[in-house]
Formats: C-alpha cells, structure tokens, sequence
C-alpha cells in the first residue's frame, strides 16, 4: 500500500491532562477513512494534529514521508480541510472563494477564474449568485468543501460535515465526496456521527477508544453469524459455495432467504447450532 500519511507513537496532553496515547496508523492513497470515536475522544483534536494547529506533545506525523511537512508551505497546500468553517457572509460563493484565494501561493492566478468555476460547478454552486448569509446550511457546507478543495488538495480532512445537515443535505454531500474520491483520486479522512452514511464510503476505520486508537476493516452491515456445535466436511464442502465459514462461524448477509438455505442444510447434514447472532455495523464499536 501507499502511505500518505503515518503516525508513530503519538501523544497529546493539555497540562496534565492526557487525550490521546500512543496512537500509531497509516492513512492509504486513495482511500476514505473514517475517524471514529465517542464525544470528547479527541478526533478534533487529532485533526488538528495533522494539520499542524495544535502541537504535538510526543512522538510524530509524517506525510508523505517527511515529518516537518508541517513547517513547508508546498506540502501543506497538500492538504485541505473542512473543520469549522468561517464564511463572508456578506458575499457571493465565488467571492469567498476569491477571497480565500488570496491567502494561497499554490494558484495560478492566470488560471483561478477557472479554477473557482470548476470547484462552483462540482459543488452545485455554480449557478447562484446569492449572498452566502442566505444560504442553507447545507449550501454553507458545500462552500465549504470548495474551499477545502480550493488548492487542488491531495489529501482531504473533513470533520463532522454532516452536523446540521438533513437526510437530503447529507446524501447530496455523501456523493461530492465519492466522486471526489473517483475523479480527482484525493485521499479523504472523515469523521462523524453519521455512522451509518460513512460505513457506506468509507474503507476503513481509525477507533478512538479511551486515548488509543484501532484500525478496523470495512466492518459487514446486518451481517448474520452462526456459530456451530461442529460441521462435518460435507457441510462445509456445501456452504463453502455459498458463505464465508471460518472456525466454525458461517457468516452471511442479512438475507432471510440466504439464511432459510444455509439452515436447510445444517439439518440435512444432523449439525447442531450453538448460536445466532447479528452483526450490527460500526455502532457495535461504541457499545463495546
């Protein structure tokens, strides 16, 4: 795999109180990571870390194998952000995005007229010429998202994008973000409440869980497990072409009819089941 971004033995207090220990991860090129964790666990906080806002207390962050990319202004016009987002409220879309331009040494400005109307156009923004202060907030957010994407990032850090945001707000948001993923290839690290909506896009997941961090998979969604007294060899011969079977655990969809199938035969061969249970997607994390 290609590493964009790797932590090694990361910490963080403020005084004497400590968020975050030792958290080591790596971040891929190309994928959608989702950042996880309960209120208050310090996803924010790490964010930050990343971009250089908030200092680290011990060990490192590197991107793109170099750890002082923080101190570089080429590498940090890498990365794009959506954190907490502050508008012109008195001006138009294109104008935030004029204004903010501004402030960046990575644009062409023989080329940003383009450049804005491009990122307008691939928000749904490319057609209004209202002021910002009479946006929704869903409309506020994909402003947003253009100005984190105004440098032509690599890599992309979105936090909570989807607070304030209505089922609609927040399934138009959830496509800009795969397309995004599939047109412009950027690396995308997210986190939200929105459990369910992330578990759709993303690949992986980075767990905050009482200041450490664990990486967990693409974890299965209504996913049904069986567990079995034992399986005889003609059983298993039969499942294999229908589920996964891994010590003794016949794991499948939520598929009642798949499920009737997979039970016919467990009775045709005399196997006993031990238990039955379902696999509820990530929300399983925070009741652990």
């Amino acid at each position: 795999m290609n590493t964009i971004l790797r932590a090694c033995h990361l910490n963080k207090s403020f005084g004497k109180q400590e968020v975050l220990t030792d958290l080591n991860f790596e971040i891929h090129r190309g994928d959608i990571v989702g950042l996880i964790g309960k209120n208050g666990c310090g996803k924010t906080t790490l964010m930050k870390m990343i971009l250089g806002l908030t200092p680290l207390t011990k060990g490192e962050i590197q991107f793109e194998g170099d750890s002082e990319y923080t101190t570089k202004r080429n590498s940090l016009n890498k990365i794009g952000f959506l954190l907490d987002c502050k508008l012109f409220e008195d001006f138009s879309a294109y104008d935030n995005l004029k204004l903010f331009s501004m402030y960046s040494s990575s644009i062409d400005k023989s080329e940003l007229d383009k450049r804005i109307n491009k990122l307008l156009k691939f928000v749904g923004l490319d057609n209004s010429k209202k002021l910002v202060k009479s946006y929704s907030f869903g409309m506020k957010q994909r402003l947003g998202l253009a100005l984190a994407l105004l440098d032509d990032p690599e890599f992309l850090i979105l936090d909570e994008p989807f607070v304030g945001l209505d089922p609609t707000g927040v399934r138009v948001l959830l496509d800009y973000i795969v397309k995004l993923r599939r047109e412009e290839k950027v690396t995308i690290l997210i986190s939200s409440h929105q459990l369910h909506e992330i578990e759709e896009i993303c690949d992986y997941f980075l767990f905050i869980n009482e200041k450490s961090i664990e990486t967990h998979t693409k974890l299965g969604k209504n996913k049904i497990i069986i567990t079995l007294e034992y399986a005889v060899p003609e059983l298993e011969q039969s499942l294999s072409k229908l589920v996964t079977l891994k010590e003794g655990q016949i794991i499948l969809p939520h598929d009642m009819m798949l499920l009737n199938s997979i039970l016919k035969l467990i009775y045709k061969y005399n196997c006993e089941i031990k238990d039955i249970t379902m696999n509820d997607s990530i929300e399983e994390l925070f009741r652990g």
